[in-house]
């Protein structure tokens, strides 16, 4: 049924079909040249530019370009005051024939954004676009100083390539770094030949680390159950503190409640997250109209960073993320597989994990990565009956808490732990226990053993002696409500998102005997094994309250799809002559949701297609000149 309604969609009148793109060759400087498709609605009117470089195939974007709304000036696909150029990477897809191993494609970014900027469809005015891989580009493409890249918006992704992309707490990250290799980015031979880190390592991330290089204004995002959150947030904080100081005033960055592939979008695992729908989207329309067309829309106003703040559901913001936790909460496990704040007395106590490497801890959720398997399961989703019902797992829960808690930065378990094997991993998972049992993972770590004092040197355990053994969290944004109980689940694997320690202390990431770990984690006055949160003193942490910008607007709708009543929403940044209207599939308009005069800010309708069949309908807004649109779906 959906599937079909997507084809009738795709015919749909008010949309444009096959017609927006036209196949291009740019020329590199090597003498080879990269395909790409040109998108417009009239190539003889000129427009700044809006470049996005892919390895995943430019011709998806063909097959997405028939659900456009070639009216709707809302997002970032406003073909009304853009053109575009969809361009495969040098390598990938229609541009193979230029693969030239080792060749810095940031130099393929150059000349792209130059040949574009030469065309008589370009003002000479070019922003670059993308997330992930697409973002990775965008920062070599712009510290090579293209003359006319005006701005670029790389989100979920860092510019620094580090031992920790590809090794956490030391334990190599196998379904991450084998999802790559099948894209084409990285073979895991060559990362697992440097397993410690080393030489090697600290020269990729020195010859990476180039903020001072970037001296355009950039848009950043990524999200809480994104891949690496907290290296996005420090590479925000390098560009605010290291790139070009004339445009260190002018980055931004978004921190939403989202997975990798999940920004913007309202379910993240079993959740919705109303409230963060559309956001980013919106920010990226007022990035590039105010640098690109030089619109005095308010972007110059807007918090440096804008996070959310999961629980309590509320967007707030911050100058900088890494200084505004000023204090920490610490919560001791205890012999009754509580967390406590008050630090525990008993002599000698322990509680013991046996780990068999043959029968790992499955990964589930949080930021489990897997582009080839559809079943994956990333974000906020219900551990309990998948890895907590398992026997080889501790778990160390709050009481029922009485007032909210809340996490406004790192998260650190420091485990006093032994094993009776020479080597053995330590993992750990931070959990929300809802009222109704749900435990839902918000983010983990682990740590290899051996690795427990740094990653340069392996220093392999005594059996059955006791050692501090730290993992490390990421990053996170997360209010314990009343009600709740924060949960932290042990155990030592994480698979198949981190690989299996066989304990047996040899070479690591080769074939070789499996052995049986005995591994205890022990809670007494001597060894306090502990929970170390982070948090800011101010309850309401500057909560953002900065004035919708003038010019900006943003329609949502939600629940969607919806099988009896959704609620569109309009924000808007001035007093504006508002009117929202639904179409149906042939264009026929069968509600007016609302027409008349809003003062700004964000005002919400419900909507019920009372009589309508099953299907697919069109939003319309109008806001003064500006024209939105949302696609929503109605099941009964």
């Amino acid at each position: 049924m959906f599937a079909l309604m997507l084809i009738l969609l795709s015919s749909f009148p008010l949309f444009a079909l096959d017609t927006l793109w036209t196949p291009v060759d740019i020329p590199m400087r090597d003498g080879e040249s990269l395909a790409a498709d040109f998108y417009t609605l009239d190539s003889t009117v000129v427009k700044p530019v809006i470049l996005i470089q892919t390895p995943y195939n430019k011709v998806s974007y063909r097959y997405a370009s028939s659900l456009i709304d070639t009216s709707d000036t809302s997002g970032l696909w406003n073909l009304r005051s853009y053109n575009f150029v969809i361009l495969d990477w040098r390598g990938f897809y229609a541009s193979t024939p230029a693969d030239s191993a080792g060749y810095d494609r940031g130099l393929d970014g150059y000349d792209a954004v130059e040949w574009i900027a030469a065309r008589s469809w370009c003002d000479g005015n070019v922003g670059t676009y993308g997330g992930s891989a697409l973002g990775f580009i965008q920062f070599e493409t712009a510290k090579h100083h293209p003359p006319h890249l005006v701005c670029c918006a790389p989100f979920i992704k860092d510019f620094k390539t580090k031992y920790t992309d590809y090794y956490y707490g030391g334990v190599f990250r196998k379904r991450h770094i084998e999802a790559l290799e099948g894209l084409g980015f990285i073979t895991t031979d060559i990362i697992l030949a440097h397993p410690t880190y080393g030489f090697v390592w600290e020269y990729i991330e020195n010859g990476s680390d180039c903020p001072e290089s970037l001296d355009v204004p950039m848009l950043l995002a990524s999200g809480w159950f994104d891949h690496y959150p907290t290296d996005c947030l420090r590479a925000f904080k390098d560009l605010r503190e290291r790139s070009d100081p004339a445009v260190r005033s002018l980055h931004r960055m978004v921190m939403g409640p989202w997975t990798h592939s999940g920004v913007d979008k309202l379910v993240q695992g079993e959740l919705e997250f109303p409230d963060a729908v559309g956001i980013f989207d919106g920010m990226v329309k007022l990035f590039f109209d105010h640098f690109l067309r030089g619109a005095d829309n308010g972007y110059v106003a807007t918090p440096f960073l804008k996070f959310f703040q999961m629980g309590e559901n509320r967007w707030f913001s911050t100058d900088d993320w890494f200084d505004l936790a000023d204090e920490t909460d610490t919560l001791y496990f205890t012999s009754s597989a509580g967390l406590s704040s008050a630090a525990p007395s008993a002599t000698f106590a322990f509680d013991s994990i046996i780990y068999d490497p043959r029968d790992p801890s499955p990964s589930y959720g949080s930021a489990y990565f897997d582009p080839f398997d559809p079943s994956a399961v990333a974000g906020p989703v219900d551990i309990s009956d998948s890895i907590e019902s398992r026997d080889d797992i501790l778990i160390y829960s709050t009481d029922v808490l009485t007032s909210n808690l809340r996490i406004d930065g790192a998260v650190k378990v420091e485990l006093f732990a032994s094993s009776n094997r020479l080597d053995s991993d330590f993992a750990a998972r931070l959990c929300d226990v809802y009222p109704d049992g749900r435990s839902m993972i918000l983010t983990e770590g682990i740590r290899r053993a051996r690795f427990r004092n740094g990653f340069s040197v392996e220093e392999l355990l005594t059996p059955d002696s006791i050692y501090i053994v730290p993992v490390e969290l990421q990053e996170i944004a997360h209010t314990f409500l009343v009600g709740h109980r924060l949960r932290v689940d042990i155990t030592s694997s994480d698979y198949p998102r981190f690989d299996i320690n066989l304990n047996n202390g040899g070479e690591m990431y080769v074939e070789g005997d499996t052995l049986i770990a005995i591994n205890r984690i022990y809670h007494d006055s001597t060894r306090p094994s502990r929970l170390i949160l982070t948090r800011s003193s101010s309850v309401e942490i500057a909560e953002q309250n900065t004035p919708v910008p003038e010019g900006f607007a943003l329609l949502k709708a939600c629940p969607n799809p919806f099988n009896a009543t959704t609620t569109i929403a309009i924000t808007i940044g001035k007093p504006s002559s508002v009117k929202i209207d639904v179409y149906d599939l042939l264009g026929r308009k069968i509600s007016t949701v609302f027409d008349g005069e809003l003062p700004s800010g964000t005002r919400e309708f419900r909507f019920s297609p009372s009589n309508a069949p099953t299907g697919i309908y069109l939003v319309r807004g109008k806001v003064d000149d500006i024209a939105l649109s949302r696609t929503i779906y109605y099941l009964k």
